[in-house]
């Protein structure tokens, strides 16, 4: 194949990865057809299953990305340094922020688990063990409650942040006027890593 064959492929690919992402982050996988993606892309259904094969392997080609992109930016906003409390709390921070900024990523997330078509598979596995081992080890060095099972500490964390997320509405009616909804994310994100931090 040629380079500008095999470059064209790509960027075909890219087309409809970006047209499906946005049309499955606001209708979900069974609110989403492949016609409304060629109509949305201008590229055919043909080409379009070509490159995936099937609606339902698009969108995990989609959720994949996704996931990809949250395990890179959370890698990358880690600091690179021993100290157990400033590594979790960088962790809870790039997830909070991440999740925060990134609609389309939040959006997938709630229908696919609507949908029964949870995001995931072998990445989300690798990337919570980590998070687990971490744990565990911080609790090793003593520096991590042992009273809580490392297990669930990355449910909880995650759970806390997108129930934060989802209910700005009712946090901002709560808090009135008085209260900086951007002082209250940063109060949330210091508060986060101390409930497992000794």
């Amino acid at each position: 194949m040629s380079p500008r064959r095999s470059r064209d492929k790509e960027h075909t690919r890219q087309e409809i990865l970006v047209t499906a992402r946005r049309l499955f982050s606001e209708k979900g996988l069974h609110g989403t057809s492949i016609r409304d993606i060629e109509l949305a892309s201008g590229i055919s259904k043909g080409l379009i299953l070509h490159h995936f094969e099937t609606k339902e392997k698009l969108y995990a080609a989609v959720q994949e990305e996704l996931l990809r992109e949250y395990a890179a930016y959370l890698a990358q906003s880690r600091p690179d340094i021993s100290d157990m409390k400033a590594a979790a709390a960088a962790v809870v921070r790039g997830s909070f922020l991440y999740t925060r900024d990134h609609k389309e990523f939040r959006r997938i997330g709630l229908w696919s688990y609507l949908e029964g078509e949870e995001m995931g598979g072998d990445m989300e596995n690798r990337f919570t063990l980590a998070l687990i081992e971490a744990m565990r080890a911080g609790q090793k060095a003593g520096m991590v409650r042992n009273d809580i099972d490392a297990l669930i500490m990355p449910f909880i964390l995650k759970g806390a942040i997108d129930f934060w997320i989802r209910k700005k509405a009712l946090i901002g009616g709560l808090a009135g006027d008085e209260y900086d909804m951007n002082a209250l994310d940063e109060q949330f994100m210091d508060a986060l890593p101390k409930l497992f931090m000794k």
